[in-house]
């Protein structure tokens, strides 16, 4: 059965834009909210920072824990990049309600460590990179790279290598830079994200 064929009214719908207009335009805001979170991921790995931003607030109100966890996370990275990016209060806040709901996940309600103590690392290094806490960052984002793998997340792994090589990079630790790129790089082709590896490539890092 063809993927994009709408049962209960046979409607061709050929890409995600056409889901994303027949969604809306029959009122089915689970499937509109489903889209805009995909492509806020999508923009997030593609470091269309401003444009995942806009998406990750069309995503408001979803349900779902899964999604509600994911929509958290990537928003909290988003947010704490536009924000050093920026010196945007309003998007440090963002970033640090992130933070916040994911100690509550893992530290108050005792969520899974597998699933999630990588990502609270990778907040909580991303917020002291944010306030310009060098000294915490590193450990931060070694022990996030660390938990990532233990738990098998290999596209976290890759991003917590990339994220802390841009932290490398802006204090002019070019060894260590490189090095956790070339990480990230490994982990993205053995994910299979070769639009990744190909933008990590065309970015000469």
């Amino acid at each position: 059965q063809d993927p994009f064929y709408v049962l209960h009214g046979a409607i061709q719908i050929k890409n995600e834009d056409e889901i994303l207009h027949y969604a809306i335009s029959k009122g089915k805001h689970a499937i509109v909210r489903a889209v805009y979170l995909n492509q806020m991921f999508l923009a997030f790995w593609l470091k269309k920072f401003e444009e995942a931003s806009e998406l990750a607030t069309k995503c408001t109100g979803i349900f779902g824990f899964v999604d509600v966890v994911t929509h958290a996370f990537y928003k909290g990275l988003i947010s704490f990049h536009l924000a050093r990016c920026s010196d945007d209060r309003e998007k440090m806040m963002d970033g640090e309600k992130a933070l916040s709901s994911f100690q509550v996940w893992v530290k108050e309600k005792n969520a899974s460590v597998w699933n999630f103590e990588h990502r609270l690392l990778i907040l909580e290094a991303e917020w002291h990179f944010s306030k310009g806490e060098t000294e915490k960052v590193e450990e931060k984002y070694n022990l996030a790279i660390e938990s990532a793998r233990r738990h098998r997340f290999i596209h976290e792994e890759g991003l917590a290598n990339e994220l802390s090589s841009t932290f490398h990079n802006s204090n002019g630790n070019i060894d260590k830079a490189k090095s956790h790129i070339s990480e990230a790089r490994a982990c993205y082709e053995k994910w299979g994200a070769f639009a990744l590896v190909e933008r990590l490539d065309s970015s000469g890092q």
